[in-house]
């Protein structure tokens, strides 16, 4: 072998074990989540598969539905969700403009319009469109976003009764880690989904809801903390979730685990 045609040898070689290494380290960097298990307090367990093809979403299955993805051009287009028991499936479609969320709608029970704001938050209405030819407002609010993630929902409750004012206001606060369903093609854009399509998983949510009638003001406070365990690539593989809400009496540990 003359010099020439070893130097050309030896940069192939080269070059194709940099694009293996490359295309391995590519792999292992976006991970899919095969399932979830989370554990209540009293032992009772509860199974969540997931399906894909490729990085697009095909379906979610648990105890109690089956959540077939309908996508269009990168984008989720419909959720078919399907009740075990009963078999009653019910169809939520979402439709954009210039790739972004502007309506969710369930045929017959609720319709959401999205509005895109200037400054990054989004403005939504929520509408009953249960009964034929009638659309009345139960709820608007604004979503407020950071890096990705969705750090505030402010919610003004509109189907309630004259001279009352009731609120509903969620903040989050996140980690710096990965958040597996973000990397499902599509899925960041479905803001009907809240925390669950932000970059990042949230540690701390905290809802505060206050009603105001005659000049009186009652307000609770309800939180959720979760605490994870991670993997070398930042993927979280357990989370341990408490749950207060103290006006109600009511704390539970939930325990979940990831597996990809």
């Amino acid at each position: 072998m003359n010099k020439t045609k070893y130097v050309f040898w030896l940069l192939s070689v080269v070059f194709l074990v940099l694009v293996s290494c490359t295309h391995e380290d590519q792999d292992d960097s976006i991970k899919f989540l095969k399932s979830i298990v989370e554990t209540t307090d009293g032992g009772s367990v509860k199974i969540t598969t997931f399906s894909y093809n490729g990085a697009e979403i095909s379906s979610i299955v648990d105890d109690s539905t089956i959540k077939e993805f309908k996508y269009n051009l990168g984008l989720i287009t419909a959720i078919d969700i399907t009740n075990k028991t009963t078999s009653v499936k019910t169809t939520v479609e979402y439709f954009y403009e210039n790739g972004k969320l502007i309506q969710v709608k369930l045929a017959g029970d609720y319709m959401i319009n999205y509005v895109h704001n200037s400054d990054g938050t989004i403005s939504y209405e929520k509408f009953d469109i249960s009964t034929l030819n009638l659309k009345v407002k139960i709820h608007h609010g604004v979503l407020t976003f950071k890096n990705g993630n969705i750090i505030k929902e402010e919610r003004v409750l509109d189907n309630q009764a004259v001279g009352v004012i009731s609120k509903y206001n969620v903040y989050y606060d996140y980690d710096y880690k990965l958040n597996p369903l973000h990397n499902i093609v599509g899925y960041d854009k479905l803001l009907d989904h809240e925390e669950l399509m932000s970059s990042n998983n949230y540690l701390i949510s905290t809802v505060e809801t206050s009603v105001e009638k005659d000049g009186q003001i009652i307000s609770s406070a309800s939180f959720y903390k979760n605490t994870f365990q991670y993997d070398k690539r930042n993927y979280p593989i357990e989370k341990n979730s408490l749950v207060s809400i103290p006006h109600k009496g009511i704390s539970y540990n939930l325990k979940t685990t990831y597996h990809y």
